[in-house]
């Protein structure tokens, strides 16, 4: 396990289990989201750089949320997975300033069937 000190978070995180869940995750096959796996790693280095502390994959989210414009496509949500704990929540989101600004939200408690308990 791993301790993340970010922006009044700490996280204590299976990097190694991060890795190999993303290593086996399916992604959606639509054009948004085909459209965000080939630009993100180019388009924002220091959230890549961020997410791979975690061991995230950035080409690899979770769920995408995007609509479509006449400029382009807008991304509102984009989810990821990490596998770990968040042992103190910070009072805001984590920000990241890469060629454009980003809002980190972290939310905990989710977790798969085989580690929850009660």
């Amino acid at each position: 396990m791993k301790i993340i000190e970010k922006d009044g978070y700490v996280f204590c995180v299976d990097t190694e289990k991060s890795r190999e869940y993303y290593k086996t995750h399916a992604l959606c096959e639509c054009a948004c989201c085909r459209n965000y796996y080939a630009q993100i790693k180019a388009g924002f280095p220091k959230l890549g750089e961020f997410l791979d502390g975690f061991g995230v994959d950035v080409s690899k989210p979770d769920e995408i949320m995007s609509v479509e414009t006449d400029g382009g496509i807008d991304y509102i949500n984009v989810d990821y997975t990490v596998c770990g704990t968040v042992e103190v929540m910070g009072k805001y989101e984590i920000d990241i300033h890469d060629s454009m600004f980003l809002s980190i939200v972290i939310t905990d408690g989710f977790a798969s069937p085989n580690e929850q308990t009660g």
